[in-house]
């Protein structure tokens, strides 16, 4: 199977940002708690997403023996077990984790209407509890013959300091292009949808594309051009420009009427 992943490189930079700063009169706007969320869900969903692809195979999700994964077909949907321990296992991408991913899926990954369910049991990603589901159907092909998914999610994640923030998304992730050869260096996906969540603070907050992610696999930093729009409770949008199509790492970031362009990590 291919890994349908959209790699979090601009949620994982958000966390670093310390500039999102417009003085106003005397208010200086520079709370980043809710896109700092925003950014660990995403993150943590699209990681853990990235691990039941080590434990899958081409056509559905079949055992691979990463690290302890266990299959049993013989019930309707099928399940996978992916048993990292009770202590604290170094997976191949340096990431700390512990306990259990559960997955069902109903098909083959490319048939429509097959529907995968990734959920947890004591399970901690870099110390951090992962709680909730995400689910992926396959929507078949659109008017024009692509390949169209829903990915929903509704996580809670608990900090080793014990705050917690919930996170919830809806989105339509349509393959472009790389659908009929093997490799995915080729792959390019759009990603429309919305989210919504309420912070360690307890500040909700919702977040929108409103220009659609087009993500290029064989850039460096995935997404290429598109808007997101994070918006925490009474206060201003933050508006993030991904650009207009080129293989970069810079974008754009909206705060206040005031726009910074910066360099995305790798």
């Amino acid at each position: 199977m291919k890994k349908q992943i959209l790699y979090p490189f601009i949620f994982m930079l958000l966390m670093s940002i310390t500039f999102l700063a417009c003085k106003k009169d005397n208010e200086v706007d520079t709370d980043i708690t809710s896109l700092e969320d925003q950014s660990q869900g995403e993150m943590t969903f699209d990681l853990v997403y990235s691990e039941v692809n080590e434990a899958s195979e081409n056509m559905g999700l079949k055992k691979a023996g990463y690290p302890i994964v266990t299959v049993d077909s013989s019930v309707s949907p099928y399940q996978m077990k992916i048993d990292y321990g009770t202590t604290n296992y170094v997976c191949k991408d340096g990431n700390l984790r512990r306990g259990i991913i559960w997955v069902k899926w109903t098909g083959a990954y490319r048939t429509p209407g097959t529907k995968i369910q990734i959920t947890f049991e004591n399970f901690y990603q870099n110390n951090n509890l992962v709680e909730g589901e995400k689910s992926i159907v396959n929507n078949g092909l659109n008017a024009l013959g692509q390949l169209s998914f829903t990915i929903e999610v509704s996580g809670k994640i608990t900090t080793p300091s014990a705050e917690t923030f919930t996170w919830k998304s809806n989105r339509t992730r349509v393959w472009v292009a790389g659908l009929n050869t093997a490799a995915r260096i080729d792959d390019v996906y759009e990603i429309s949808g919305t989210g919504s969540g309420t912070n360690r603070k307890g500040i909700s907050f919702t977040s929108e594309i409103s220009k659609v992610l087009r993500v290029v696999n064989a850039c460096t930093h995935k997404i290429v051009s598109g808007i997101l729009i994070v918006k925490p409770e009474n206060k201003m949008d933050r508006t993030i420009d991904f650009g207009s199509g080129a293989c970069d790492e810079l974008i754009s970031i909206t705060v206040n009427g005031k726009t910074r362009t910066i360099s995305r990590r790798k």
